[in-house]
């Protein structure tokens, strides 16, 4: 397989990884009942079109030309303030939020798996811009992962000490 073959492999997993995660993300929304965990999976399904933007981009640019897009990092957005899910609703009834835990828990390994696809590919490229491309997506999807891990952690400790596993 040539270089460009390669790039062009990871690039259609890339996309496809998106395409996924947005469907996953959408299917979310609409399920919650919680409305800032709409609005969360709601912008996760917004990033993930940009990211599928740039990675179709890319491999039209590469299809084309057989050179890489220039890229220009950009910021991912940053997540500050109160958590996603309200600390009073859900200690009014954690059983509402049964569905939200799951989905939270399938969202965290989709976006685990997301980061470290593209911090593979990054180290497989030869091309700077590429290796930009990839390092920028497994930054981005490590910022999701974090808030993801912060929410599940929060909801898995409120069904713990509801159904009293917790240690106290």
């Amino acid at each position: 397989m040539t270089d460009l073959q390669a790039a062009l492999a990871a690039l259609e997993v890339g996309m496809q990884t998106e395409i996924d995660g947005y469907q996953f993300y959408t299917q979310f929304a609409a399920r919650t009942k919680d409305p800032q965990a709409k609005e969360m999976f709601e912008r996760l399904a917004r990033d993930e079109v940009m990211h599928l933007d740039l990675l179709r981009n890319n491999k039209a640019m590469l299809e084309d030309s057989g050179q890489w897009t220039e890229h220009v990092a950009l910021e991912a957005e940053r997540r500050e303030g109160a958590p996603i899910f309200s600390r009073e609703r859900v200690a009014a009834n954690v059983v509402d939020y049964t569905s939200d835990l799951s989905a939270l828990r399938l969202a965290y390994l989709i976006e685990r798996d997301a980061v470290d696809f593209y911090q593979r590919a990054a180290e497989r490229i030869d091309d700077a811009n590429g290796q930009r491309m990839f390092r920028d997506l497994a930054r981005w999807e490590q910022g999701h992962l974090n808030m993801l891990e912060s929410e599940y952690q929060f909801l898995l400790e409120q069904f713990h000490s509801t159904m009293g596993f917790a240690p106290f």
